[in-house]
């Protein structure tokens, strides 16, 4: 069975605002604490927003929230590159840079489950890419975990992320199922799960309707998520299930976002009773 202590919200779940605006992490944590969470995916892909004010004091102030808060950060999400591939090497550059400095802030701050993105590329461009990044992880309990895209053209069938790992020759790399991405590429979402097996380390529970990346808290969409969540429970998946449910609440009234966190909490407790 799935404790409770096992759900975690990605810090985008009230992110977006009705205005177009986004709140950053450090505005966001304490309505997260607040409202019932204790287990937080830090999302690092703020660096990519140009105002992005996260370096080494936005960093201490991460660590005195899990501490004042009682929090522990599970996963977190580094920044990205749209198309790795078709950058300069000033662009690929910069981008490395980001990416860097998410694992070593995330190490930093005791995250155990390191999502990143692919390239598109092939088995072995990705194995190369992660090359640059895993050596940062040696002498933490830290790992890489590789997310699996959405289209045909980028790594998103669980043989491709498999292919990868092995190229990539390291314990330190596992794999993070975003099942919004695996519903969206047609895939069983349940079948990706027993095929991941014991690399699965880390996921973004997310609900859609099969065409778009809508990030819907589940039961939004039209996954089947009895049958995903006996797919965990076969394989004995011991990680976090995290939600990144980013546009669930970008068009509602401020004065419901306590409503919508309580309301996901409460979604994973159905969620835990598919596993029993």
């Amino acid at each position: 069975m799935i404790s409770m202590n096992r759900t975690a919200t990605s810090t985008n779940l009230i992110s977006f605002m009705r205005n177009g605006e986004k709140r950053k992490m450090k505005d966001i944590i304490p309505d997260l604490a607040q409202w019932g969470y204790r287990n937080i995916d830090l999302n690092f892909c703020e660096m990519m927003n140009p105002s992005s004010d996260i370096g080494k004091d936005y960093v201490r102030l991460l660590e005195r929230y899990s501490k004042d808060y009682e929090l522990n950060y599970v996963q977190s999400h580094v920044p990205y590159p749209r198309d790795y591939m078709s950058l300069s090497y000033a662009e690929r550059k910069y981008s490395d840079d980001l990416i860097k400095r998410a694992i070593e802030y995330s190490i930093s701050l005791g995250v155990r489950a390191v999502v990143i993105h692919p390239v598109k590329g092939s088995i072995d461009d990705n194995a190369a890419y992660l090359g640059k990044f895993l050596p940062l992880l040696d002498g933490s309990d830290s790992k890489l975990a590789l997310e699996n895209m959405e289209s045909r053209d980028e790594i998103s069938r669980s043989s491709q992320l498999l292919a990868v790992i092995e190229a990539a020759g390291t314990d330190r790399l596992g794999i993070c199922l975003d099942t919004g991405h695996a519903h969206m590429r047609g895939l069983d979402v349940a079948e990706e799960v027993r095929a991941y097996g014991s690399h699965l380390i880390a996921t973004h529970i997310a609900d859609n309707h099969g065409s778009s990346d809508e990030h819907l808290l589940p039961f939004f969409g039209t996954i089947c998520w009895e049958e995903v969540m006996k797919a965990f429970r076969s394989i004995d998946y011991k990680g976090w299930y995290t939600y990144e449910c980013m546009f669930f609440t970008q068009h509602l009234p401020e004065s419901l976002r306590e409503d919508i966190v309580k309301l996901s909490l409460e979604i994973g407790k159905v969620l835990s009773d598919f596993c029993e």
